[in-house]
């Protein structure tokens, strides 16, 4: 018997990292866990920072799979994966390709933009599961129009899933605390996403750091700031905060946990703040992120700020201070509690399982 093959086809792009960190993590939890021997690619922008450090075998293309046609059919019909995973990328001339060769097609969004796509009549019969990694809250209901597609058509529903967690235990969490010499509650955490987003020719990144000198000043807290592997500058040497180039996903979550709060951008990991009941500050450093944090703003888990430092050190300010924040993570407690990774984790399980070889 054959090992089972499965092939991750994210957004790949050298500003954000979001879509491969979350098939990273999805594909080193199956490697573990399935029962059955496991091989795994990855299809990846040769222009990404980690684009030559991902773990599993990979083809690497000039561009974002979503722009190059032949190149990534030409790996689907020669890799014949079981299961391909498109994270917000893919054609449905990639998707006609999989089911050729007999592949379970999974696509995954993060928002209603994306979402369409997925319910475009040309991939009607190409997708066999849609996830949408977001909270109800934090995204729009489908319109009568996409509803009336799948009352017409065999598409596959969209299902939203929640933001994707893995969780860490609590004698995990304490071995990063040790390892920084952190105290939970008695620090907090900064990320500006991938590292790679420049806005007015300021990398966000940069500015983020700058207001965590304020914040650290002004509060007492121990700063951590996570530059992001698409930060293409030296990390910044400072004894009143704690800078790291980058870090696992998992670890990231763990510190993120027993922070007192956290200034993010909009992306993944503002949801998985809320997920964990830290309260964050968080700014739009990308035109996919405004809509999410104006939703996460109306739904009252989230201050958001505009992306300077006044703003940002005057709403850290305020998030800390009682009665708001006792108030703000009472209303986590009461939140839907979908998470993403064991749902995704095990619908791709089975059909790996239920594949045959």
């Amino acid at each position: 018997m054959s090992n089972k093959r499965l092939l991750f086809i994210p957004v790949s792009s050298p500003e954000g990292i979001g879509e491969y960190m979350r098939s990273l993590l999805l594909a080193q939890s199956l490697k573990t866990t399935l029962s059955e021997p496991l091989d795994i690619h990855f299809i990846l922008n040769k222009h990404t920072a980690y684009a030559d450090s991902c773990p599993f075998e990979t083809t690497l293309l000039n561009h974002s799979a979503t722009k190059e046609l032949d190149g990534v059919c030409d790996v689907i019909e020669a890799f014949k994966p079981h299961v391909v995973i498109f994270d917000c990328a893919g054609r449905a001339g990639h998707m006609k390709a999989a089911k050729k060769i007999g592949a379970k097609v999974v696509f995954i969004s993060q928002h209603a933009k994306k979402r369409a796509k997925g319910l475009k009549l040309n991939r009607i019969k190409l997708i066999d599961t849609h996830w949408v990694v977001q909270p109800d809250y934090c995204i729009e209901p489908l319109s009568w129009i996409e509803n009336t597609k799948l009352d017409i058509f065999t598409l596959a529903r969209p299902y939203n899933v929640g933001p994707f967690i893995a969780f860490s235990t609590a004698d995990q969490r304490q071995q990063l605390l040790n390892k920084y010499k952190l105290k939970a509650g008695c620090y907090f955490i900064v990320n500006a996403g991938s590292g790679g987003h420049v806005i007015n020719g300021q990398n966000c990144a940069d500015t983020y750091f700058k207001a965590a000198l304020e914040i650290t000043k002004l509060t007492g807290l121990k700063g951590v700031v996570v530059f992001g592997s698409n930060y293409n500058k030296s990390i910044p040497e400072t004894e009143e905060l704690i800078c790291l180039p980058n870090q696992q996903s998992t670890e990231f979550l763990a510190l993120m946990s027993d922070a007192k709060v956290a200034l993010l951008s909009a992306g993944d990991t503002l949801l998985q703040a809320i997920a964990v009941h830290t309260p964050a500050v968080a700014c739009a450093i990308s035109k996919d992120q405004y809509k999410r944090l104006n939703s996460c703003e109306k739904t009252g888990v989230v201050l958001k700020a505009d992306l300077n430092i006044d703003s940002i050190v005057s709403k850290v300010e305020y998030i800390i201070n009682k009665p708001f924040y006792d108030d703000l993570t009472n209303k986590y407690t009461h939140l839907e509690n979908v998470h993403s990774f064991d749902v995704i984790t095990q619908g791709v399980k089975s059909m790996l399982l239920g594949s045959h070889s």
